[in-house]
This record gives structure tokens, C-alpha cells and sequence, in this order.
């Protein structure tokens, strides 16, 4: 089957294009990246990106550079935005697939690839449009290199191999700083020491890549530098963003008041990040406790699943910071795990196995019955019904997806395990769908803050603006629809005084909460418009109270 890479990427194609292609851009994150983005197709230096024409030194550029060259080629929307997420996606699926290949062939390739892409995190990180998917493929390039490295002939065959892990490490060093080397850092460091293979670490191969990464690297490095605050900058990009993450260290980032960290949290939201194979994976961890110890042909690869997981998550877990999305760059070692059992075992599982089997299947039939009917009765609750197109795309989408779920119980039941792993995919597609007609279109309509900030353009064309205490997404929402880049208040006190002097000022500020009107009015300002959201965010235009004349 020496196609199957097509195979794997056309199965795959119909959720990504879901995700990536078919909503606008949600919060809080997409706006933010999409007019990084955006300033990046603008600007004249590409080494720091900007936020509404301020430095953003949070991450490297390549995601910005990406996307905003897709911006200006193909005009500004949401969709134009994501197109590189399709590439990162695809770069990291075929790396795993074609690692799982080369340790146990086609099945385990196709197994392994579908899993990259489908786990709830994994699927989270390729259509959301931020610089997690470059990372993960970066990652997953590495982690190819490396392996095959590790085991290929000294010479030629080795030093290619540790060259396409050193390129995998520059794509995702540009794409989140030096996080992307310590995944692979770690498992190549721990696999070497379970082999106990200290001699590799002098071989010259391993390290002649370096080359590749100073000969990309230092430019940006010191592209950066060469701008009037570089110094500032590099001082953000390494020490605020990278070790103000992991240690408690003073920086301008804080990240540790806005996302700490708990030394269990990753563990019990592990098997969430891992949905719809959470079942499937705890069978192929059950099966490596064999697998890393058996003197067969699988061994290398079964300890190379648990270097790439063990060492890397117990990093996170005792770092300072934690999100949900950081473990996502870990989640191909468990694809590539259940590669190896699907090839090795699904044919013959053992008892534990089947129950396994049965509630991966059973999981997934019951989404798929429900999918259809629950869309519309969220539709229901909510208010706001669909059209008749994405009506009845539901219920055609959601009788076949029921009729799949029925049909997998069937296989579950007769023991053909393999077949029912290929409908669980097709389930998912369907589901998918399901969700984007219905679902997604709702959260859409919640999510999209572009008819807001046209008019807060549209109010401000002749009067001037600034906003109030705003979040990062106020600002980059405002930049991004309304091509408006007003000063920024934090004071009351400096409020008051720049209304009293600017009787035709507006003020932008959010309304989630009450007393926000109630603060302004006793600064001498009233609403003039309130410019909401529907289950999403509210705005505020505040204007002076206009002052009357006593004849």
C-alpha cells in the first residue's frame, strides 16, 4: 500500500477544512493572533511582530510570518489566517505516521497519523490559529530525525537523519522558542540512557545540524537586536516568555499570576487532551509495560513512546506555569504508541484490551446518536434556530452518523476491531459536520466581534477614542475590524480630566458587570451606545455628559 500517506491525508482533510475553514475568529486568543498577523503582512521589519503597532515579543515569528503572508495573498479573513495551520497539520501527521512505518508498517502508520490528528487536544491545537500547530509539527519532524537517527547506519544515513531533527527543532524554535528543543532534548537524552548508549552522544552527526539552526537562528536573533529596543525585546522573548513559564521569576510577562500550575493538574486532564482514544491509549500503555522490556524488534520503539512522554511531562508538571494547551506537543508519543498496539494486537487483544475496544467504540457510537438531536435541541435552548440548509444537513449528517454508530457495536460484537477503528474515523468526520452546521454556526454568531468593532469605527470616525482598561482581545479586535488604534486609560483620575477637556470624546470599555456604568457616570459620562454580543461579549461607547447652559 504505497499510498496510503494520500489515504491518511484525505481521510483527514475533511475535518481539518471544518475547523480551519468554516468560523470566524474566537476568543480569546484568534483575534489577538489574527492581527499580529495582519500587522505582519503591513510592516516593513518581520523580525518583532506587533499588536496594534506595539512590539509583541511573546513568541517568534514564523506563525505571524506565515499567516500574514496568507493574508496578503488571499485578503483578509478568518480563513486566509488558518491556511497555514493545513501545512503545520499535515507536517505533523505524516512525521508520526512515518515514524510509526518505519517501526511496524503501514497499519501502524495509518493508526498512529489518525490519532495525531483527532485526539481532542491535538485537533484543538491544528485548527485554532495561534503558534501551537507549528510547534507540534516542528516537534514531531524532530522526533522523527531523532529516532531514525539513533538507529541509522554512522555516516551519510545518520547525519541525515539528525539533520531533519535539527530542522525540526529550528521550526519549532521559531514558532515557540526553545520549549521546541527540550521535547526532543529530553528524549533523545533519557532514550540514550536507557540503552545505554553513551556513545552516541560523540558521534559528530548528532551535532553537525547546529549549523542549520545558528545559520537560521542568529539572523532573527540578531534582526532583533538591531531594533531601537533590542535589548528590551530579546530580554522579553528569553527570559519573560521562556523561564518566567517554569520558574517564579520576576518579569513583565507575569504568567504565573494569570495560569499556575498544580503538580497533578496534566495527569487527571490527560485523559480529556486524549479523547475519543482515551480508552485505546490506557491499552497501549497497558501494553508497553511489555513492550519496553521483551527483547523483540518493537522494543526501541516502545521506549521511545514513554522517553518522549515521562521526562518532558514531569518537566510541566513541577513548572510554575500550566495551561492546558502545553502538554500538546507530548500527545504524538501517545499516537505513536497506539500505532504499535494497533499493529501488533488489535487482531488478538486480551481480555483488558477488548473491554478497551468496546468502550472506545461504545463512547464513540453514543456521540454519534446524540450528535444530531442534541445540535438541534442546543439550537432550541439557545434561541437561535438554524436555517433550513444546516437543518437538514444536521439530520441527514446525524441519521448517517447514528447508522455508523450501530454499525460499529455490530463490529465490536462480531470481533472485527480493525474495521470498527476505520468507522470510528468516518464517525468522526460526520460528527464534525454535525457540529459545524449546528453548533459551530451558533458559537459563531457569539464569537464574532467584527459587526462591534465596524461600528465603534463608525461612531469614531469624526470624534476621538480611547478605551478603558482594555484586554489584549479589545485591543487587537479593534485594530484588526476597525483599523483603529486609540490611546489606552487606566486611571479614573486621568479619565475625568481628558473628558472635561474633549467634550466630543468616546470611551470604549467592556460591560460585563454593572457597576461599570454606575463608575462612569460618576466621572461625568453617560452610554451613548451598548454594542452587545449575544452570549458573548458586551462593549460600552461612553461619552461626556453634555453640560447646559443656564441662560
Amino acid at each position: 500500500m504505497r499510498r496510503w500517506p494520500l489515504t491518511l491525508i484525505l481521510v483527514l482533510l475533511p475535518l481539518w477544512c471544518v475547523g480551519l475553514f468554516g468560523r470566524g475568529y474566537w476568543t480569546p486568543d484568534e483575534p489577538r493572533e489574527a492581527d499580529i498577523a495582519w500587522n505582519m503582512a503591513q510592516q516593513k521589519q518581520k523580525a518583532v511582530p506587533l499588536m496594534a503597532g506595539v512590539a509583541f515579543c511573546e513568541k517568534p515569528p514564523l506563525a505571524y510570518w506565515a499567516s500574514g503572508a496568507s493574508l496578503a495573498t488571499f485578503g483578509k479573513s478568518p480563513a486566509a489566517a488558518r491556511l497555514p495551520n493545513l501545512l503545520w497539520a499535515i507536517v505533523a501527521v505524516l512525521a508520526i505516521a512515518w515514524l510509526a512505518h518505519g517501526c511496524a508498517g503501514v497499519p501502524a502508520a495509518l493508526v498512529a497519523g489518525v490519532a495525531t490528528a483527532t485526539c481532542a487536544l491535538s485537533f484543538q491545537v491544528s485548527i485554532w490559529l495561534a503558534s501551537d500547530a507549528p510547534l507540534v509539527a516542528g516537534v514531531c519532524v524532530a522526533l522523527l530525525g531523532a529516532f531514525r537517527g539513533l538507529h541509522a547506519a554512522p555516516g551519510r544515513s545518520k547525519l541525515a537523519w539528525y539533520t531533519l531533527m535539527h530542522a525540526g527543532l529550528v521550526l519549532g524554535f521559531l514558532a515557540k522558542n526553545i520549549i521546541a528543543l527540550v521535547i526532543p532534548g529530553l528524549a533523545v537524552l533519557a532514550f540514550i540512557g536507557w540503552e545505554r548508549r553513551w556513545r552516541e552522544l560523540l558521534r559528530w552527526e548528532l551535532y553537525a545540524g547546529v549549523l542549520l539552526q545558528a545559520a537560521v537562528i542568529v539572523p532573527w536573533i540578531l534582526a532583533v537586536a538591531a531594533q531601537p529596543d533590542g535589548r528590551h525585546f530579546l530580554k522579553i522573548f528569553f527570559w519573560d516568555n521562556l523561564v518566567g513559564r517554569f520558574l517564579p521569576v520576576a518579569s513583565e510577562a507575569m504568567y504565573v499570576d494569570g495560569h499556575r500550575n498544580s503538580p497533578f493538574k496534566y495527569l487527571y486532564e490527560l485523559p480529556v487532551y486524549l479523547l475519543p482514544w482515551t480508552f485505546l491509549m490506557a491499552a497501549a500503555v497497558y501494553r508497553s509495560w511489555r513492550g519496553v522490556q521483551d527483547p523483540t524488534i518493537d522494543r526501541p520503539a516502545w521506549r521511545w513512546c514513554v522517553c518522549i512522554v515521562i521526562p518532558s511531562l514531569a518537566l510541566l508538571s513541577v513548572s510554575s506555569t500550566g495551561r492546558s494547551i502545553y502538554p500538546a506537543p507530548l500527545l504524538p508519543g501517545f499516537a505513536l504508541a497506539l500505532g504499535l498496539w494497533a499493529a501488533r494486537h488489535v487482531a488478538e487483544p486480551d481480555r483488558c484490551e477488548r473491554m478497551c475496544l468496546w468502550l472506545t467504540g461504545g463512547l464513540v457510537a453514543f456521540a454519534t446518536v446524540v450528535v444530531g438531536p442534541g445540535t438541534l435541541v442546543f439550537a432550541g435552548l439557545v434561541g437561535q434556530p438554524f436555517e433550513l440548509t444546516a437543518t437538514a444537513t444536521v439530520m441527514v449528517g446525524g441519521l448517517a452518523a447514528a447508522a455508523l454508530g450501530v454499525k460499529l457495536i455490530w463490529q465490536q460484537r462480531r470481533g472485527a476491531h480493525a474495521a470498527a477503528l476505520v468507522n470510528i474515523v468516518l464517525a468522526l468526520n460526520l460528527i464534525v459536520l454535525v457540529l459545524w452546521c449546528g453548533i459551530f454556526r451558533v458559537i459563531d454568531r457569539w464569537q464574532n466581534l467584527a459587526p462591534t468593532m465596524s461600528r465603534v469605527a463608525s461612531l469614531a470616525e469624526n470624534r476621538p477614542l480611547v478605551l478603558w482598561r482594555p484586554d489584549e482581545t479589545t485591543i487587537a479586535s479593534v485594530d484588526y475590524h476597525g483599523d483603529l488604534r486609540p490611546p489606552i486609560i487606566v486611571s479614573s483620575t486621568a479619565l475625568q480630566a481628558l473628558a472635561a477637556h474633549q467634550p466630543r470624546l468616546l470611551v470604549l470599555a467592556r460591560c460585563e458587570t454593572p457597576d461599570v456604568e454606575t463608575k462612569f457616570t460618576g466621572l461625568g459620562l453617560h452610554l451613548l451606545e451598548l454594542l452587545e454580543v449575544r452570549d458573548g461579549r458586551t462593549y460600552g461607547v461612553f461619552a461626556p455628559v453634555p453640560v447646559r447652559v443656564t441662560p
